[in-house]
């Protein structure tokens, strides 16, 4: 054998050449969302609500009440904030239009109330949950205000309550985010609003007490910048 064949062998040290390792690349859309930063949105939903009313004329009328519902829609701006380990804190603030109604309703002794709700309506609201990968749960509470047009209309002259204003009370709820791309979320969210009990007068100044409450259910997409 030639002595250059002996010396081959020795440099192969009498193995075969190692067959290169495949590795595969992974897609930038199979890493964890990153959910630190600023985003906005835009959702769209249904809401249904509970309008009560007392007339407190004599001690004597009681309480009414109807259930107005109908479609909303609102702009989101919001942070958030990822502390690693899978909890997140952010803060959301929505701006919104709302036509929540209800069929005029006969009450008292021949009263007719009427029920509005909206067109404006809003938020402002803590929200902290955690991150299962791309997929992120939590809960949010925070401030709500919402457009009210009320009236009960009186069966004698001066009996007509008339409450048309902007309340302001508090929200709470939970929802679930899922980013399927980098910077790409969508949501399906529950609010439970409730703007408490106020006071208004018939033309008479007769008391009448109002409370209303409003739940909804949305779906929306978010971008994060």
């Amino acid at each position: 054998m030639p002595v250059s064949s002996f010396a081959n062998a020795a440099d192969l040290g009498g193995k075969a050449p190692r067959e290169p390792v495949w590795q595969p690349q992974v897609s930038s859309y199979a890493n964890p969302a990153i959910w630190t930063g600023v985003y906005a949105g835009v959702s769209a939903g249904y809401g249904w609500g509970d309008s009560e009313q007392e007339y407190n004329r004599n001690d004597n009328h009681g309480l009414a009440s109807t259930s107005p519902g109908g479609v909303l829609a609102a702009l989101t701006l919001g942070y958030n904030h990822d502390f690693g380990g899978g909890w997140l804190v952010g803060v959301e603030g929505d701006l919104g239009l709302m036509d929540l109604s209800a069929d005029d309703k006969v009450v008292y002794d021949g009263h007719i109330y009427k029920t509005q709700f909206g067109p404006w309506w809003g938020t402002l609201r803590g929200r902290a949950g955690y991150t299962f990968d791309r997929t992120l749960v939590y809960g949010t509470a925070g401030v709500a205000f919402m457009g009210v047009d009320e009236v009960s209309v009186g069966n004698t002259p001066g009996e007509t309550a008339h409450n048309k204003d902007t309340r302001s009370g508090w929200v709470m709820g939970a929802g679930v985010e899922h980013a399927f791309a980098p910077n790409t979320s969508v949501k399906l969210e529950y609010l439970h609003m409730d703007f408490g009990r106020y006071n208004g007068f018939s033309d008479n100044q007769e008391t009448f007490y109002f409370d209303n409450t409003v739940d909804l259910v949305r779906a929306g997409v978010n971008y994060k910048f």
